[in-house]
């Protein structure tokens, strides 16, 4: 007896308790490209060469944007980084003019997330179309999505897949890590693209792929729409993203607990941080976050990183053999303002972050950026000079980097009772 053959397309929809054939399900797809197309712009990035006294413009590199409220673009940092002026195309061809922000620059950015923003001129006076954002915390595995940019500058390029995965981190693109992985067709310019559900809702913002060879491999990765949501309105309400921060440093640690997947260890609490508030101590071995199991320093800056300022966290924590609960409000970093903008230049050439240890005093290595130019500094590792002078406080160290010309030759770590030279040098 020959079984009836059914359609992918019927069994995708049955699943869901709706019978449909493979027309319906193509309907679905095209009618969520088609509410988007609107919403979706092409970028050229251009870098301005100086020739003598005149300068002129070359293009170095195009990218996607997705149209969002009040005439901001949403895109990705690594879109926008190198550029000094940009072309916006929307789909009918028209192309409008951006404006400047405060910051002198066509765009605002959060490099830890790789988000950023432009904002079209005038543009009350468009028909802008902007998307419509879904919760991604609803987005389930298996999930039918649509991806929609400009590849390789072909323009309103639309590729289908499903989702094979949610929270990953640890990839290495970012930061802050919690990216949707799929298996939509991404290439060299969809990066700032949408990534939508059958609904033509916005589930993420299209990021990076997983390749050897610069093209497509059948594994991509996009940006959640609740984390983008939050850290644009961060940018366009404040210019930057004020995150929640606690103020410990931590390290992987398997030793007997392989089983478990691994735990996380306090090597230091930084000095007057939320953690020192809260009595903290090194070598407490954080357990979960708010109820949710913590075992990779990942999963810990995705838990905490995404959460803004003034949420109050649960840590359960192990100290001494005993489990205790520790509560803490997350507060934003404040140190005035010569400081931040020192350290902020620092972590843009070099990809570190530095902090005071609330024990000793000492300024140590917060934290190592994925895309550090510095590969051999450790976050916990303690800098005893820069250029050969002594550094004590987070001043004196600023202070040396400015007398540098914000650039470093040589900075001496003590590492695990071992001291280290480490060339920086660009």
């Amino acid at each position: 007896m020959m079984l009836p053959i059914i359609s992918l397309a019927a069994l995708l929809f049955s699943a869901t308790g709706v019978t449909a054939g493979t027309d319906d399900f193509n309907a679905a797809c095209i009618n969520a490209a088609d509410s988007v197309r609107k919403s979706v712009v092409s970028i050229s990035i251009y870098e301005k060469k100086e020739n003598g006294k005149n300068g002129n413009y070359r293009k170095v590199a195009y990218g996607s944007g997705t149209i969002i409220d009040d005439g901001y673009v949403v895109t990705n940092y690594h879109v926008v980084m190198k550029g000094d002026y940009f072309q916006v195309l929307f789909n009918d061809g028209v192309q409008l003019e951006l404006e400047k922000f405060q910051n002198g620059k066509y765009y605002l950015a959060d490099q830890k997330t790789d988000i950023a923003l432009l904002k079209i001129r005038s543009f009350e006076n468009t028909s802008l179309r902007p998307v419509v954002f879904a919760d991604s915390n609803r987005l389930s595995g298996g999930e039918w999505v649509l991806a929609i940019g400009n590849p390789y500058g072909l323009r309103q390029t639309i590729t289908s897949g499903i989702v094979s995965s949610k929270g990953r981190d640890n990839i290495g693109f970012a930061d802050i890590e919690d990216f949707i992985q799929t298996d939509v067709s991404i290439n060299p310019g969809n990066s700032g693209g949408p990534l939508i559900n059958l609904e033509g809702k916005l589930v993420g913002i299209n990021t990076a792929i997983r390749s050897d060879s610069g093209g497509f491999q059948g594994i991509s990765f996009a940006i959640p729409s609740n984390l983008v949501k939050q850290v644009c309105r961060e940018l366009i309400r404040h210019g930057r993203v004020r995150r929640g921060w606690i103020g410990f440093l931590v390290k992987e640690e398997h030793r007997g607990l392989e089983k478990e997947g691994g735990y996380l260890k306090i090597i230091s609490v930084i000095r007057n941080s939320p953690a020192e508030s809260a009595g903290l101590l090194p070598g407490d071995i954080i357990r979960k976050v708010d109820g949710e199991r913590i075992t990779t320093l990942g999963s810990l800056i995705r838990s905490v990183g995404n959460k803004p300022v003034g949420t109050s966290i649960d840590i359960l924590l192990a100290r001494d053999g005993h489990v205790k609960h520790v509560s803490l409000v997350l507060r934003e970093r404040m140190v005035y303002k010569k400081i931040r903008n020192g350290m902020n230049k620092l972590f843009m050439r070099y990809g570190i972050e530095i902090d005071e240890n609330s024990q000793t005093g000492g300024v140590i290595i917060s934290d190592v950026s994925p895309k550090s130019i510095v590969y051999n500094l450790q976050k916990g590792d303690i800098i005893l000079s820069v250029d050969g002078k002594k550094v004590n406080s987070l001043d004196s160290f600023i202070r040396i980097f400015y007398q540098g010309g914000s650039r470093i030759g040589t900075m001496t770590v003590s590492r695990d009772s071992r001291v280290f030279d480490i060339q920086l040098n660009e």
